[in-house]
Formats: structure tokens, C-alpha cells, sequence
């Protein structure tokens, strides 16, 4: 009795379609060099709005002392103005080395700080 529950169950979700967002999957950010906007992530990354209005989080590889909510900053691209996981970032002199980049929801308490460029 248990076992066609059990089946039925596994099949139901084995059927379910995938998830509707691409958040987590590795991506690149085109035309870096419009960015509307970023709000830094201290020490780990940046939420980088795109040109679309897309927001995308850039991850560095190692802690970034330098990268501080008030901290200046810029992108280094890789190629053809997309910003990827093999670019940097440029904190007041200090190169931190991106480790992925990925399509992300607005960063937590967006609208009572950010950085506008």
C-alpha cells in the first residue's frame, strides 16, 4: 500500500518542471560598461544592476579587505565589455579576482542603501 504512494509521489516530482529562475547559474554580465548600478557585498562581492535593469552578483574568489559598502570601485572585463567569472575587480587599488557571477534578485534592503554610479 505504501509502495505505490511512495512511486506516485517520486513520479509527481520527477515530472515537475525546473525551477523558473536562473539564479546560481553561471552567466556573464554584458555591456559592464553601462552598469546602472551596484551595491557592494563587504568582503565577498557586488550586486551589480545591468543596462536592463537585470540584477547579477559578482563573487570574488578571496575575502576583499578593501570592498566596503562606501567603497570605490570599478570592473575589469575580459572580454568584449562582459563582465564574467575571469575578470576582476578593482577596490581602491586592490585587484580582487572574481570567482563567479550569476544572475541574482535585488540585494537584500535595496532602496536604503545603495551606490548609484
Amino acid at each position: 500500500m505504501l509502495a505505490p504512494i511512495m512511486l506516485a509521489a517520486f513520479l509527481a516530482g520527477a515530472s515537475a518542471p525546473p525551477p523558473a529562475t536562473d539564479y546560481g547559474r553561471e552567466t556573464v554580465i554584458p555591456r559592464i560598461s553601462e552598469f546602472i548600478d551596484y551595491v557592494t557585498d563587504p568582503k565577498k562581492g557586488v550586486y551589480v544592476r545591468g543596462d536592463t535593469g537585470k540584477w547579477y552578483y559578482a563573487r570574488v574568489q578571496q575575502a576583499c579587505p578593501r570592498l566596503r559598502y562606501t567603497a570605490n570601485l570599478h570592473f575589469i572585463d575580459t572580454r568584449q565589455n562582459q563582465l564574467d567569472k575571469y575578470g576582476a575587480i578593482m577596490v581602491e587599488g586592490w585587484r580582487c579576482q572574481i570567482a563567479s557571477v550569476v544572475e541574482s534578485p535585488p540585494p537584500p534592503g535595496y532602496g536604503h542603501h545603495h551606490t548609484v554610479r
